[in-house]
């Protein structure tokens, strides 16, 4: 019943948003977009209820700021900026998708989102933000290089959240420690690492 409630939003948003102009929903296959599969996973929308019911319960802080590792179109960060996120950014290797999500955010007004079309294993920027966000982009091999480039970056507690945690073990190998687990769409649950092992990233209960 809950994936068929989920599916009648998914496709009642995918009709609002192609009415506006918008392309945020919609899958695309490594090979559409021109990746290599053995390094990049299909880019899927993760900007659902899910997520919103995660960011809900962390501790965002004045000036705090996000990034989206493998955002595809933007659906999550369409959902961060619900948030009060100084920024929320985005890094997409594939130029089409990145260029769709910089449409996408510019017809919507947003001054607080932007997307670098670039490799995350070459982005060094991972210092500027506190809170990142994967949705399972990469295979481990370039999970292992991102996840430790994001330690070394680190200037201060930094909070992963990664849903469908595929690379576990290179993320903890980084030195990331698994502080709570949230339920998400597919069964597979969405990770909160921190930096530290008593983060006080999460909402106090």
């Amino acid at each position: 019943m809950a994936y068929a409630i989920d599916r009648c939003a998914h496709l009642a948003a995918l009709a609002i948003d192609r009415c506006r102009g918008l392309d945020f929903l919609s899958r695309v296959e490594p090979a559409e977009a021109g990746l290599d599969p053995a390094r990049a996973f299909r880019s899927t929308p993760s900007g659902d209820r899910y997520l919103r019911n995660v960011l809900s319960q962390l501790e965002i802080r004045s000036g705090d700021r996000i990034l989206d590792v493998g955002c595809g179109k933007g659906s999550a960060m369409r959902c961060m900026l619900r948030f009060p996120f100084a920024r929320v950014d985005g890094i997409e290797l594939a130029p089409a998708l990145a260029a769709i999500a910089e449409r996408n955010f510019a017809r919507l007004g947003h001054r607080r989102a932007r997307v670098f079309a670039m490799d995350a294993c070459s982005f060094t920027g991972y210092g500027d933000y506190r809170f990142i966000y994967f949705y399972n982009p990469f295979p481990p091999a370039v999970m292992e290089p991102v996840a430790r480039s994001i330690a070394n970056s680190m200037i201060s507690e930094t909070v992963l959240i990664y849903n469908n945690p595929t690379c576990h073990d290179q993320v903890a190998g980084a030195g990331f420690h698994l502080i709570h687990t949230f339920p998400d769409r597919w069964g597979n649950g969405t990770a909160i690492y921190a930096s530290h092992p008593h983060g006080a990233c999460l909402r106090r209960r």
